[in-house]
């Protein structure tokens, strides 16, 4: 495991937007909360990452959800300290202790908002847009999104399986389980949620394109490349070029990243040279709105019929 450092560790905590980072991240874990309970647990409608396993194993236990979250996710925190060592682990510590909390103390909430009356296609297109908005918020506050992120992670540096794909294969097994537990209309509804929260999370954090190209300007370049390279495991392309002010020749780099990596990219860069300059853009435009509203009518009509 690696040596951890607690006063360097605090000191990237508090060294910028401490105030507004805190903020998103507690908003996050509240609207993230209120989902589980409002959307996904009172209507047995599986949601993604542990909040979902949570609710599958519900249904076979007597325990409370907010209990078998917080085991779940102390689970990947021991996994996370095991493999990645202290400081990833306490980057989790906060989401491991607080989510769980915050579940527990907005289920009462249930008893004074009901959708019964509500379609059921509805419920989970808004239990998948906050569920977005709240893993979007998390992300975007620098803070870790905890539970299921080690197993992403352990996906991604093992099996050399890239950080969305990771994703996407751990939320297919929970809907296959849940279709199998819960039949088959519940795993439509929790693709549903899924592809809502997926979107949701992208618009969030920066865009909708589903890659981003960095094109970086450091004085660090072979340590900023080496880590790209060996630890995220994407090409990069060195483009030599010169300063049109100073008209020195320096090295760029350019690499290519899915969005949901966005973040992690531009910390580390922060952290390898705190002076680099980056400029982010979107490998292409899409039409995403376009395509989601059609799965969207599709998936209406076959709530129609299904009444």
């Amino acid at each position: 495991m690696n040596n951890f450092d607690i006063n360097l560790f605090f000191e990237k905590l508090y060294k910028k937007n401490f105030g507004k980072n805190l903020f998103l991240f507690v908003m996050g874990l509240l609207l993230g909360a209120l989902a589980v309970n409002l959307f996904f647990e009172k209507y047995n409608i599986v949601s993604s990452g542990s909040s979902g396993l949570a609710i599958l194993l519900a249904n076979y236990s007597s325990f409370d959800i907010s209990l078998l979250i917080f085991i779940i996710s102390l689970i990947c925190l021991i996994l996370g300290l095991i493999f990645f060592g202290y400081e990833y682990a306490a980057k989790m510590l906060a989401v491991t202790f607080i989510y769980p909390l915050f579940v527990a103390c907005t289920s009462f909430l249930t008893k004074y908002i009901d959708l019964e009356d509500t379609s059921l296609f509805l419920i989970v297109v808004f239990g998948g847009a906050m569920m977005g908005l709240s893993s979007g918020l998390i992300r975007k506050s620098n803070y870790s999104p905890g539970g299921f992120c080690v197993l992403i992670d352990l996906m991604h540096k093992y099996l050399n399986i890239s950080i969305g794909t990771s994703t996407l294969i751990i939320n297919l097994i929970i809907i296959i389980f849940s279709g199998n537990i819960m039949g088959l209309e519940n795993a439509i509804y929790a693709s549903i949620s899924l592809i809502v929260s997926a979107y949701i999370i992208d618009k969030v954090i920066i865009g909708i394109s589903d890659n981003k190209v960095f094109y970086i300007v450091t004085t660090k370049p072979l340590d900023v490349r080496d880590y790209i390279v060996e630890k995220l495991n994407y090409s990069v392309t060195v483009i030599n070029a010169r300063g049109g002010y100073t008209n020195k020749k320096r090295k760029m780099l350019m690499c290519v990243v899915p969005t949901i990596e966005y973040v992690k990219l531009k910390e580390l860069i922060s952290e390898i040279d705190n002076k680099a300059f980056f400029l982010i853009v979107d490998t292409y435009e899409s039409s995403v709105k376009k395509n989601l509203l059609k799965v969207f009518n599709f998936l209406h009509l076959f709530d129609i019929i299904n009444k």
